[in-house]
């Protein structure tokens, strides 16, 4: 049992150091994003408890501009909004708005 305690905290702690890195290139994403689709939305908050304090992600919002475009040309006014609880070391909920296409 110990054996397999310390193999499943092992996993756990390589998992958290995952995540904080892939949540570190959410900056480069969001350059690149920002370079590559001139016109898109592209927005990421981040809280500080201090301001020397490291930042905590707090929510990342993209909105291309080929998705406004699309959605002011060809989709009926029907909007949903669909979410997802997301699971692992960094709990939170993921929203997406949604809407139909008019060819569906």
């Amino acid at each position: 049992m110990t054996r397999c305690r310390s193999a499943k905290k092992m996993v756990k702690d390589n998992l958290v150091v995952n995540f904080v890195h892939e949540f570190a290139m959410l900056w480069d994403d969001s350059d690149e994003l920002r370079l590559k689709n001139l016109g898109s939305t592209i927005r990421m908050a981040v809280n500080r408890v201090t301001p020397e304090s490291p930042p905590h992600f707090k929510r990342f919002y993209v909105y291309f501009k080929a998705m406004k475009r699309g959605w002011k040309e060809g989709c009926k006014l029907i909007l949903g909004l669909d979410g997802c609880f997301l699971k692992g070391p960094f709990k939170g909920e993921q929203l997406a708005a949604v809407g139909r296409d008019g060819n569906n």
